[in-house]
């Protein structure tokens, strides 16, 4: 088991955000959380990632990328602890073409392979956020806890990040709000409203009302 919670009561900045959830989810699972902005699910990534940092690629909302760096060097720093502190140098002073290779590969898959070094305050909304997913991908874990990664993105974009995160990870976790993605590429949706779970559901068992629940969380 990956995550179990009972009757969990999660904070932020001392005060109460999601109230007495309960909810498990196993290595494999690819679940999307679906909620309107407050309703609690950043806080519940944030507190997932928390319980086991060192296991996850984590994707944050404000996807904290270095404005100044290169889209090479935001990506390589998601594996400067594997390496030693000689080659980061290297790195940062003048990239390894063997590292230059294994991020440009990534960023194909994403369109992006002509920024590599562009700098990141040159890129719009939707290529930083799938630069973001793409330091995530390079960081080379099993699993992926990420918040509304895909909110910059038109519904083409969306639906082909959304298959790429599929592929390239065991355990998916996302957050977002469009109901027909979730449904489309997740196993399973976790509906949020007003800090509580009103939905859990697999999306092969999903009816007519819990679709309509859903878009209903989502407004």
């Amino acid at each position: 088991m990956l995550f179990n919670l009972k009757n969990q009561t999660i904070t932020y900045n001392k005060k109460d955000i999601l109230h007495s959830i309960s909810f498990n989810i196993k290595i494999g699972e690819k679940v999307a959380i679906l909620g309107k902005s407050g309703s609690g699910k950043s806080t519940l990534l944030k507190y997932l990632f928390s319980l086991q940092k060192n296991s996850f690629a984590y994707v944050p909302q404000d996807l904290s990328l270095v404005d100044n760096l290169s889209v090479f060097h935001n990506i390589y720093l998601a594996r400067l602890d594997t390496y030693s502190t000689i080659y980061n140098i290297r790195n940062l002073i003048k990239p390894a073409s063997k590292e230059i290779d294994l991020i440009k590969n990534i960023l194909d898959d994403f369109d992006l392979s002509s920024k590599i070094f562009s700098k990141i305050y040159n890129l719009s909304g939707g290529q930083k956020q799938r630069v973001a997913l793409v330091r995530a991908i390079f960081k080379n874990k099993d699993i992926l806890l990420a918040d509304e990664p895909i909110s910059s993105l038109d519904e083409y974009l969306s639906s082909k990040t959304l298959a790429i995160l599929n592929v390239k990870f065991k355990t998916l976790i996302c957050s977002l709000h469009n109901v027909s993605l979730a449904i489309n590429h997740f196993d399973r949706i976790i509906g949020l409203k007003d800090g509580k779970i009103i939905l859990d559901k697999k999306c092969s068992l999903l009816d007519k009302e819990d679709i309509n629940n859903l878009y209903y969380v989502c407004k």
